[in-house]
């Protein structure tokens, strides 16, 4: 059985309040991160089947951030999430390492979706 922890990184306290609570509301264990380089340190600690990351953030955007995670781990499935999604275009993110993409403000339907279906595919994954 797949641990259901998810590690969240947003430099928005905002966005990191809600995605607790809306996560939380769901069932799954959220770790909050104020950015990439905290996000590093927490990962270098424990192990997360699930990474959500915002893209744009100061000093070291998501997409760094994702290369980075990368070139350690494999496993994690690792999701975008911004405002401006199209500027970065799905393929490049794809290029990158991620996952998939959540487009701000995501709903909890569609954040419910990709959480769920993200755990569907460790879980088949690992049997």
């Amino acid at each position: 059985m797949i641990e259901k922890k998810i590690l969240f990184v947003d430099d928005e306290e905002s966005q990191r309040d809600i995605m607790r609570r809306v996560l939380r509301k769901m069932g799954y264990s959220v770790t909050l991160s104020s950015g990439p380089v905290e996000a590093l340190e927490i990962l270098k600690k424990e192990y997360f089947p699930l990474i959500i990351t915002d893209l744009s953030m100061p000093g070291m955007d998501g997409t760094k951030l994702c290369k980075r995670i990368r070139s350690k781990n494999q496993n994690s499935i690792i999701y975008a999430l911004s405002g401006f999604i199209e500027s970065y275009q799905a393929e490049k993110l794809e290029e990158v390492g991620f996952d998939g993409y959540l487009r701000k403000p995501a709903t909890t339907a569609t954040i419910k979706q990709a959480v769920d279906g993200a755990f569907d595919k460790l879980q088949r994954l690992s049997s």
